[in-house]
């Protein structure tokens, strides 16, 4: 079984165990399943604070752990842990990260499913929810993923008309500084600046 069927087999049981309301897939997964050829070593979903106990509960056979508050230099969130038939999950509550002068929190059922990308599943009916391009720019702009800020900037980049409200929005609910934002544009519309703006002095 290559990748993109094993993680579409384990979201496929998240979504029969707990809806797809609530919760949106990030990360090297998400970025598989819209075709960029990763190897992710697990599936990271994503939820609001509120909403890590009900999806907790829904998952409970899988779970490996319990919820717990995580703190790193730049990242804050809950996480729990889960297996589905070998594939690790996690699930990641309340992100908030805060780097290079910004500060960006998820908001999944406000901002992140209204701007997802939908994924179907095979041999179902299911779809799942995938984050916005717009966040996983700004999260690996943040983390300073070069590597993964070229391709997905890239793909931005040939349908500027889909992502951009997404980007906008995301910007506008969070502490995102002007220069960061003339910065990301720039990434997007293919320019290189020998000093990214949010840099220079």
């Amino acid at each position: 079984m290559n990748d993109v069927n094993r993680v579409q087999r384990a979201l496929a049981a998240i979504a029969e165990a707990a809806g797809r309301s609530k919760w949106v897939v990030g990360g090297s997964a998400g970025l598989l399943l819209r075709g960029l050829p990763l190897s992710p070593n697990d599936v990271d979903i994503y939820c609001d604070d509120e909403d890590v106990a009900s999806l907790h509960h829904a998952l409970r056979e899988y779970a490996v752990d319990q919820p717990e508050h995580s703190t790193t230099a730049i990242y804050r969130s809950r996480l729990a842990h889960y297996r589905i038939d070998g594939v690790f999950i996690e699930l990641v509550g309340g992100f908030r990260v805060s780097a290079l002068g910004c500060t960006y929190s998820i908001k999944v059922k406000e901002l992140l499913i209204p701007y997802a990308h939908l994924v179907q599943l095979p041999e179902a009916t299911e779809y799942v929810h995938v984050v916005p391009l717009a966040h996983e720019l700004l999260f690996n702009v943040l983390r300073e993923r070069q590597d993964r800020v070229t391709p997905i900037a890239a793909m931005m980049e040939r349908d500027l008309k889909r992502h951009l409200p997404a980007l906008e929005a995301l910007e506008k609910d969070n502490a995102i500084p002007d220069a960061m934002r003339i910065h990301i544009r720039e990434m997007m519309f293919g320019m290189k600046a020998e000093v990214p703006l949010w840099k220079q002095k």
